[in-house]
This record gives structure tokens, C-alpha cells and sequence, in this order.
């Protein structure tokens, strides 16, 4: 049965994201609800929806009483939008067609090792995003809400100094922002791709830190801004084969002050068969980028070598992230 409901899992899925979609959770805020008042509310069909919320149920998301109304439990609150903790647009983005076409092409991407995203859609997920503005509104919210529960457990783990930090492929500047507000004495500049930087600013301006964050647009692969104490890179590696992080991080190296440092948040493989996020995480890299993927802790150092940084520390967090401090090589001339 185990194996069973493993094998399964993609309808698993596919049903939290059809909650996540409908916005149930919010729905249910106010308390249990009949399937026909939620179907009303959602313009859904109220015998269809009863069976995928009792299917749900099942599985401890939403349950359903004597009355035979819904309500939320403890997982189902992780849907709501408001949540301290909401998985509400992460979910909404695993269901979408740009995740599940290519997820369906993973027999593609192990035999081959090339992108399954890219053999579905003729384009890579980032120039993919560049031309479908609806696809990336889903990507930008999913990855800011993940990023956003990431926030306090990447602030409570480093001691941040008063200095500039130059957070390079910095999405929406949740991060940026978060530590900006921890530690009031230091700059920003949040640096992304022309089309992310534009949303970004408004977030900036939006958080009241428009006098201590600048925002710039560019291409990491040609340079990055110029002057910083500290590099803050999150999940960015990850997304790209160990040729072009290493001309990342070069372009890092070349633009740091002399005793600058660089911090990067990622996942680090552990080895053994305990459960892994990560794990699974680098099967996503596998099936949506070109040599993308997660890494242990040698790989990084491997990395960092090459582009002439030293590996400090790695540093644990309460999540599922660590951080990993490294300060660059000089040449003694």
C-alpha cells in the first residue's frame, strides 16, 4: 500500500493543487462549509468537488463532520493564504502546466540528462518566463512564499554586519528586505534580470527600504555590481550546471572588495537514505534546467575553488537550507 499511494502520488498533487487553486482554505477561514456552499462560492460542481475534498480528508487535509461540512486541520491551514506558514502558491505553481508537462518527461531527462522543460517547451524555464507573464506571476509568488518562511531561519543563523550586501539573482528582495530591516545599519543592492527588477522595486519601495536598497537589472553571466562587502546569492547555483556557476561566481570574485565575503544559500546533500527535500529537489534541477542540481558539500567546495574562493564554513539553519560562508583567494603579488 505504501508503494501503492507513492506510485499515486502525482494524483495526490494534482488534488492539493486544485484546492490551492480554488482558494478552499481561505473559504473555510470562517468554518466548516457544506461541499454545495463551497462549490457556490467557487463556481464548482458541487458533487464533483464533494469527492475530491473527501479524498483530501483522507489524507488529513480538510475533514469532514457529522453535518457532512468541511473544515480546515492543521494541513489544510497551510493553504490558506494569510498563513504564517502557507504553501498556498507553491502548490498552485507544482500543478501548473509548465511543472507537470515536463515532470512528465522525466523518462526524457534520465535517459538523456537534458532538460525535460526544455525538450516540452523548445526554451529554457527562464526565457520561458520572459514571454509568459502568467506563468511567471505564479513562479514569482510561489518562490517569494518559500522563500519568505526561509527568511527568519537565514537571519537567526549569520551575524550580519553593517555593510553593503549585494544580493545577486535576489528574486523579489524578500530576503534583501528581511535582512535590511534586522540590521538597520546596512545597504542593499538587489540585482536580477531586467524583467524581475522591475517588479522588485516596487516591492523595495513597498517595504519603505527605497533609501537604503538600490535595485539593478542585468545578466550575471557578464558582471555584477561593483563594491560590495558581502555577496548574498540564494538559490541560484542551483539552477545551473557547474560551468556557468563557476562563471557566476567569477564575475562575484572580480567585483568584491579585497575582504569581501560571499554567502550562499542552498541545500547540501547529505549522504545516506534519511528523507531529503533536497533530494527531491535536485530532481526538479534534473527535469527543469540543463545542468542544474543540488550538491554536497565537496561539490560546492570544488566550485569555489575554481573560481577562487576559499570555503569557510557551512553553516546549518533551522530549515532546510544551509549557509555557506567563503571569502575570496588574493594573489600574494
Amino acid at each position: 500500500m505504501a508503494l501503492l499511494h507513492m506510485a499515486a502520488g502525482g494524483w495526490i498533487g494534482q488534488s492539493v493543487h486544485v484546492a490551492a487553486k480554488l482558494g478552499i482554505a481561505d473559504i473555510l477561514e470562517s468554518g466548516p462549509k457544506t461541499p454545495h456552499e463551497i462549490a457556490t462560492t467557487t463556481g464548482s460542481h458541487p458533487e464533483a468537488l464533494h469527492r475530491l475534498l473527501r479524498t483530501l480528508a483522507s489524507l488529513g487535509i480538510f475533514a469532514e463532520d457529522e453535518e457532512g461540512r468541511f473544515g480546515l486541520t492543521a494541513l489544510a491551514d497551510g493553504l490558506r493564504s494569510q498563513a504564517p506558514v502557507s504553501l498556498r502558491a507553491f502548490a498552485i505553481m507544482l500543478g501548473e502546466e509548465m511543472l507537470w508537462r515536463p515532470w512528465g518527461e522525466l523518462h526524457y531527462a534520465v535517459q538523456t540528462g537534458e532538460a525535460a522543460f526544455a525538450h516540452v517547451f523548445g526554451a529554457g524555464l527562464y526565457d520561458y518566463l520572459g514571454t509568459h507573464p502568467a506563468a511567471a506571476a505564479i513562479f514569482d509568488a510561489a518562490i517569494t512564499d518559500r522563500a519568505r518562511q526561509e527568511n527568519v531561519a537565514v537571519i537567526d543563523a549569520y551575524d550580519w554586519w553593517p555593510e553593503t550586501i549585494v544580493d545577486v539573482g535576489g528574486g523579489q528582495g524578500s530576503l534583501l528586505a528581511a535582512i535590511l530591516a534586522h540590521a538597520p545599519n546596512a545597504r542593499g543592492v538587489l540585482f536580477e534580470t531586467p524583467h524581475v527588477a522591475d517588479g522588485a522595486k516596487t516591492m523595495i519601495e513597498k517595504t519603505g527600504l527605497g533609501s537604503r536598497c538600490a535595485v539593478v537589472g542585468g545578466d550575471f553571466f557578464q558582471c555584477v555590481p561593483t563594491g560590495g562587502d558581502l555577496y548574498l546569492m540564494r538559490r541560484v547555483m542551483h539552477g545551473w550546471s557547474d560551468e556557468s556557476a563557476i562563471v557566476i561566481l567569477r564575475n562575484c570574485h572580480k567585483a568584491m572588495k579585497q575582504h569581501g565575503r560571499l554567502l550562499v544559500v542552498e541545500h547540501v546533500l547529505a549522504r545516506g537514505n534519511a528523507p531529503s527535500w533536497g533530494k527531491m529537489l535536485d530532481l526538479q534541477q534534473l527535469v527543469l534546467s540543463t545542468g542544474g542540481r543540488e550538491r554536497t558539500e565537496q561539490e560546492f567546495a570544488h566550485l569555489l575553488a575554481a573560481a577562487r574562493f576559499k570555503l569557510e564554513r557551512v553553516i546549518p539553519t533551522s530549515s532546510t537550507a544551509s549557509l555557506i560562508e567563503a571569502v575570496p583567494i588574493v594573489d600574494a603579488s
